[in-house]
């Protein structure tokens, strides 16, 4: 899991909310995904992808531009619960708030995914929804600070595990009942981002990885961690975001610092 830079508003969602205060996301009159025909609803998953790069926001799987039917709009808090058409209490929307979203895959749901049986090869809002986890329970990608990163990599494996040295230098907001390392360990376990399907991709990458690093020796070049940094991170993020930043190690960290890494 990678830090999600959020734009500012205005944007359709925010627009709508304005118009709309008291509408939910997908029920009652007004309801924003069916809003004009989800024309609306279409351009708001545009905008959430794009801006993290067409990766999922728990566990960074590339999710194609051409492919709207993968991508899903996940509520960081929970949203089941709250109705602000018949509260009288309420301090903001959850539904409509436009810093409760990312984008996310399906998580393993799809009735394609024929080679990982579920619900153990679920993940990310697949995976939560089905244990019922609470937003409390997980790291948000809004408040993931840029540095240091917080996970560590099994190589034999393509596991992921908390960074325990980095967790003891970062303080998650609103953490107050668990530590850092605890809350990364959580949210590995609470996403499943340990499910043989996720491991099965990162070790792909870790392979692609070896491969490069292998030609590059071969050609004797100096500095093929550094251009592979640069190939790796000068655009877009890739998947497999926080694998990559593993495995570059000082190199990764490096690119990233000089080049302003804000998520």
């Amino acid at each position: 899991m990678k830090k999600v830079l959020k734009s500012s508003p205005p944007n359709v969602l925010t627009v709508f909310a304005h118009k709309y205060p008291r509408s939910l996301w997908d029920k009652g009159t007004h309801n924003f995904t069916n809003y004009n025909k989800g024309r609306l609803y279409q351009l708001l998953k545009k905008k959430l992808f794009s801006e993290q790069g067409w990766i999922c926001a728990y566990c960074e799987c590339e999710i194609k531009i051409e492919k709207p039917h993968l991508q899903r709009v996940e509520h960081i808090n929970d949203k089941s619960n709250y109705n602000p058409a018949i509260s009288t209490n309420w301090v903001h929307n959850l539904h409509l708030d436009w810093n409760n979203l990312v984008g996310v895959c399906l998580g393993g749901s799809s009735p394609k995914n024929t080679l990982y049986p579920t619900p153990q090869n679920l993940s990310c809002d697949s995976y939560k929804a089905y244990k019922e986890i609470s937003h409390k329970e997980f790291l948000n990608p809004l408040e993931i600070q840029d540095f240091p990163n917080l996970f560590q990599l099994e190589k034999r494996t393509g596991k992921l595990k908390a960074h325990i040295e980095n967790c003891k230098l970062v303080t998650i907001p609103n953490n107050i009942d668990a530590t850092t390392e605890e809350l990364v360990n959580k949210t590995i376990d609470n996403l499943n981002l340990n499910c043989d399907r996720l491991m099965t991709d990162r070790y792909t990458v870790m392979v692609a990885y070896n491969r490069e690093i292998e030609k590059g020796r071969r050609a004797n070049d100096r500095n093929v961690f550094k251009n592979l940094a640069q190939k790796w991170f000068s655009e877009k993020f890739p998947s497999f975001f926080t694998t990559r930043r593993i495995l570059l190690g000082k190199y990764g960290e490096e690119f990233l610092l000089e080049n302003y890494f804000n998520g």
